[in-house]
């Protein structure tokens, strides 16, 4: 690495739109050494507010790219912090203009060398693909870290065609706080308090209209780049974590894609690779800095010479919430899918996974358990404290049917997406289906491999669900969650089958009993995506894993989180409990405070009346006012329909400024 720039940093540069607004951006601009030298550009654009909330981690990771020779762009979307316009929904068609608008705009400064880059976390990932599917001619790479393909089979608002709660609840009635927070008064000047009341009165819950769009269709095909993954030219390198949400689109992508890609893939959950739990970590912005110094810089530096796929593959490591680290080891792959890959089925038999089908045809019984789930993750996938990771999934276990293997002679290596086939019949027009993939250790302890979730009203596609017909048997494939791992010698492989997963997901609304078929014409399987034990060795890059170095900018303060599960035997409840807190003291005198509070019951006896309360506090101490944000959400279920109360509470300076409701009833659509 050569000697690093200088640099200063343009606050609240105006770029125009199309449509004739004005965004906010900050530049972090490298310090030219000579008066021809020309940079380029890297984008980050994203919701939540450059000059508040997310002011320290923009200023690290900007100021670490420009010292390094990229001016850095980060961008509030339309209707978000300092930017001019209205928030009407994530990812509108608007928004991702705005996008193209912006690559272009950073192409044409002076300043620039016409190349430019985009990346983001999660949301930031989001528009970074959904912009470069416009194609706009300066963007040449883009790096999506925990974002994804397909916004409705793989985003936080339904999983298999289920309605989420757990996740669904933590992001969207945050939005509805942070989106109602004020422009910053020192770039709004005269025009701050109209800009603000404007914001107030206009911008909607985003929760309703998730709501309203059920099922698959054209509101989620849009920002959706499946299934025309031919709409991205530009290159990409995709980071996905195995305990994320977003794990499943960055093998997709990287199948699928025609344009020039290469993924990671580490144990993280929802959390930056240089810091996110589980480890190994790897410093990410040095991967990152390689990637564009050859698309945006030119450099011939090997790069793209590196394995298309470079994963850890996990084994068995003592199940806990918090892990610093897994067992395992980093591995890479020439091209995915790999050219050797095999599929191993494993038949379900009599509680047993064998080679195998039974000749004669059975069945297992097993009703339907609202409350099941709370061993595993509290986010699908995994997430930051207070999800946590799954933990020994035994206590969940003895309450769903389960089939396991003969301990394992030899090592055994899935990469990729595994697939359980189910015969199965409900006593239920609406049912759901969950099933688990676990390593048995010999001690016994079973351990979380991967998880598919299938509403089975949803068995021929997400666009047009048809109920089920009580009593009837269907055959019904379900999808795992993408997966490395390797099972080990004397390990045993489970499939467990339940009909719910709280509190992840909102349960299926009637009392049933099911039936399992296996073995006969109904041959119940497990199909796992498996590499032969003998086969060449593709050595993996050399990561950098000391942390990359970083400005101190601020301070983070956190509160205690809280995480607890309360049963209630007269109820026949589970209860949910969920808090998290901390306050930002950033240069100037600018402090910011926000927490979130949870809590979530179902009803063993009674499926459609789950209920979810979520309380989201922001308080921001800014040039000499005082803003205090409440937006609460008020989420119960009856048989036909989710019944919805957002509440949003505005004071300043110790006074109420702005209040307003939403109280709305919106029909269940076969969940």
């Amino acid at each position: 690495m050569g000697e690093l720039y200088e640099v200063q940093v343009l606050y609240n540069v105006r770029i125009p739109t199309r449509d004739g607004l004005e965004l906010s951006a900050n530049l972090f601009m490298p310090v030219a050494r000579r008066a021809d030298e020309t940079f380029p550009a890297v984008l980050e654009m994203i919701p939540y507010r450059k000059d508040g909330w997310r002011y320290m981690t923009d200023h690290r990771l900007m100021t670490y790219l420009a010292q390094r020779g990229y001016v850095g762009c980060r961008l509030d979307i339309r209707g978000t912090g300092s930017s001019q316009g209205i928030a009407w929904d994530e990812y509108t068609t608007e928004e991702t203009q705005d996008g193209y608008d912006a690559v272009e705009w950073l192409a044409a400064q002076e300043w620039s060398n016409g190349r430019v880059g985009m990346w983001g976390i999660s949301y930031g990932g989001f528009t970074s693909i959904q912009v470069a599917m416009l194609q706009p001619p300066s963007l040449k790479a883009i790096v999506p870290v925990y974002a994804t393909d397909d916004r409705y089979t793989d985003d936080v608002h339904y999983i298999g065609g289920c309605k989420t709660a757990s996740e669904l609840a933590q992001y969207a009635v945050s939005q509805v706080g942070m989106n109602a927070l004020p422009p910053n008064t020192e770039y709004a000047s005269a025009d701050w308090s109209q800009q603000w009341r404007e914001r107030l009165e206009q911008t909607p819950p985003w929760l309703l209209t998730w709501l309203h769009q059920q099922h698959d269709g054209p509101y989620w095909r849009n920002g959706s780049l499946a299934p025309d993954y031919e709409r991205i030219q530009c290159a990409m390198l995709l980071i996905g974590g195995w305990h994320d949400g977003y794990t499943n689109p960055v093998l997709r992508m990287l199948e699928r894609c025609p344009a020039p890609r290469k993924a990671i893939i580490g144990n993280w959950v929802h959390q930056l690779p240089d810091y996110g739990y589980p480890g190994p970590n790897l410093d990410w912005l040095h991967e990152l800095t390689r990637f564009f110094d050859h698309w945006l810089k030119e450099e011939q530096n090997g790069v793209m010479d590196e394995p298309a796929l470079t994963w850890f593959r996990r084994q068995y490591t003592e199940p806990e919430p918090f892990p610093d680290r897994l067992n395992g080891a980093w591995h890479s792959e020439a091209s995915y899918p790999p050219p050797d890959r095999q599929e191993q089925i494993f038949y379900l038999g009599e509680q047993t996974l064998t080679a195998a089908p039974a000749d004669a045809s059975a069945t297992d019984a097993y009703i339907h358990r609202p409350t099941i789930g709370g061993r595993g993750s509290l986010c699908y996938g995994g997430g930051a404290p207070p999800n946590g990771l799954s933990r020994d999934l035994r206590p969940d276990e003895a309450l769903s049917l389960t089939y396991t293997s003969a301990p394992l002679q030899a090592p055994l290596d899935v990469l990729g997406f595994p697939q359980v086939v189910l015969y199965v019949q409900s006593s239920a027009s609406v049912a759901h289906a969950v099933v688990r993939l676990t390593d048995v250790a010999p001690s016994g302890v079973s351990s979380q491999v991967s998880i598919g979730i299938l509403n089975l009203a949803h068995r021929d596609g997400h666009a047009h669900p048809q109920p089920l017909t009580p009593g009837q048997v269907y055959q019904v494939p379900i999808s795992l969650k993408a997966t490395g791992y390797r099972f080990l010698p004397g390990h045993r492989i489970r499939i467990s089958v339940a009909s719910a997963y709280w509190p992840v997901i909102w349960p299926s609304p009637y009392a049933a009993h099911y039936e399992l078929h296996r073995g006969g014409p109904t041959p119940s399987r497990l199909l796992l995506p498996t590499l032969p034990a003998h086969r060449p060795v593709v050595k993996p890059p050399t990561f950098k894993t000391s942390p990359p170095r970083l400005i101190d900018v601020g301070e983070y303060l956190y509160e205690p989180p809280v995480w607890q599960i309360i049963e209630d035997v007269i109820k026949q409840s589970v209860t949910v409990k969920l808090y998290g807190g901390d306050t930002v003291i950033l240069p100037h005198g600018v402090t910011l405070f926000n927490s979130e509070k949870l809590e979530m019951t179902a009803y063993h006896q009674q499926p459609a009346y789950a209920r979810m309360y979520n309380e989201v506090i922001y308080k921001l101490r800014n040039h000499g006012y005082e803003t205090e944000i409440r937006a609460t959400g008020s989420i119960h279920s009856t048989v036909d329909a989710f019944h919805i109360d957002i509440q949003l509470l505005v004071h300043l300076n110790g006074n109420r400024f702005f209040e307003k409701s939403w109280l709305e009833s919106i029909p269940r659509q076969f969940l």
